[in-house]
């Protein structure tokens, strides 16, 4: 795993981009079908391929595909298929030439790299009858990168591309530095690497090829307060209305306190939308729809003071117990403050509260916050877990285990 650390550790640094890639980039006219088009109604697609035995044997759950999805909708690209291959050049170079006419661009993950088992660039030249060559640009930064220079060393399985590959240098978001690694390419076929946090950079880092300015999708979420089967009929209504402006999808949740279906809407039309929306809520049966925010922890300053705002007799509480916290703020520094949680409720609407005081006060913070959870000699796993997700839900959230506690 050396040469992953090494590839690492140079995309963190600056590069350049040489007259040998523009010159590629010159001779490169021939483009895939859709390459530099959408569908027929303009839609900008993405077949995702990932590929990897590991994936399929389930030694490796794929997170690639699903940070994919999220980033090219964001992008205004929407995602058509994902498929999963195995390590094997006729499957891999199969599927890429029929998602290359298919969509307008395809993602690749997995498969780059040193070992016999790396074979997406000699696929991806088979597909389209290409060979594979040592790109002297990619030779060079072998060379920079890994100290070799041997044609035959492992390393230099990374240097050898197809032919007509063009090199992508991606740019940090954060400060507009180009990355000394490129991405390869080949018509409208993108390599990106297995590893997730190289893709996700990769990723980011030219959002600009895969940009579609002229589509921006919404999305809405509706929460139901029954069974799917009493809804059924109203969202076969909604469906035959609106299918071809905006898709509709249900969603049961069998663990939720609060729902029992989630809706979901979405469209590339705001008015759309509220149409298919407004519908739905003047439809469904009065009182199953219930107000969920999806997302409290993000907006808690906000909603929390809103309530202590209120003047409500729960927002009157709220108040007093927001005062106590804001006290123990201007006395103490946030490393000397801990918050006793051992995931009941009350803890969980203090530990909710303690969050919003210090978000609102401390909007740009990087310190965390902190918990101390004392466990008991056998604690429910069903306690283990809830207290698991809550520390991820916030993430700014440190848990300091208190060692074990005998309960009478």
């Amino acid at each position: 795993m050396r040469w992953n650390l090494r590839l690492c550790q140079g995309i963190l640094h600056t590069g350049r981009q040489s007259g040998y890639l523009r010159a590629m980039a010159a001779q490169s006219s021939t483009a895939a079908p859709g390459a530099s088009e959408g569908t027929s109604d303009g839609t900008v697609t993405a077949g995702i391929i990932v590929i990897g035995d590991e994936i399929l044997k389930g030694y490796t759950q794929d997170t690639n595909s699903f940070f994919m999805c999220k980033r090219l909708r964001s992008l205004g690209v929407k995602v058509a298929k994902i498929s999963v291959v195995p390590d094997d050049v006729a499957a891999i170079a199969n599927e890429v030439s029929s998602f290359s006419s298919k969509f307008t661009y395809v993602l690749t993950s997995g498969g780059i790299g040193p070992t016999h088992d790396d074979m997406t660039f000699e696929a991806v030249a088979q597909a389209f009858g290409e060979k594979v060559v040592a790109h002297p640009e990619m030779v060079e930064l072998v060379k920079k990168f890994f100290g070799k220079t041997g044609a035959d060393c492992p390393e230099m399985k990374l240097a050898r591309v197809p032919a007509s590959s063009l090199l992508n240098y991606g740019e940090d978001e954060k400060t507009g530095r180009r990355f000394p690694y490129p991405l390869i390419s080949v018509r409208n076929v993108y390599v990106f690497p297995g590893i997730p946090s190289l893709m996700r950079r990769a990723l980011d880092g030219l959002g600009h090829l895969f940009r579609n300015e002229k589509t921006h999708f919404c999305s809405q979420e509706i929460f139901v307060n029954s069974e799917e089967t009493l809804i059924a009929p109203i969202l076969d209504r909604a469906n035959a209305n609106f299918r071809r402006r905006t898709s509709l999808g249900s969603y049961p949740d069998w663990a939720s306190n609060y729902f029992r279906v989630k809706l979901t809407l979405d469209s590339d039309s705001e008015e759309d939308l509220e149409e298919a929306v407004a519908f739905l809520m003047k439809h469904l049966p009065p009182g199953i729809v219930v107000p969920l925010v999806a997302d409290p922890v993000s907006q808690a300053a906000q909603d929390v003071y809103a309530l202590a705002e209120s003047g409500s007799p729960l927002g009157q509480k709220v108040a007093a117990a927001i005062r106590t916290i804001e006290e123990a703020l201007d006395k103490y520094i946030l490393s000397k403050l801990c918050v006793g949680f051992n995931g009941g409720k009350d803890c969980t609407a203090l530990l909710h509260l303690f969050h919003a005081a210090v978000q609102r006060r401390c909007p740009e913070r990087s310190e965390k916050l902190q918990a101390l959870y004392i466990r008991i000699v056998s604690p429910f796993p069903e306690m283990e877990e809830f207290i698991e997700d809550t520390a991820q839900r916030y993430e700014t959230c440190t848990f300091i285990p208190g060692g074990w506690c005998e309960v009478p």
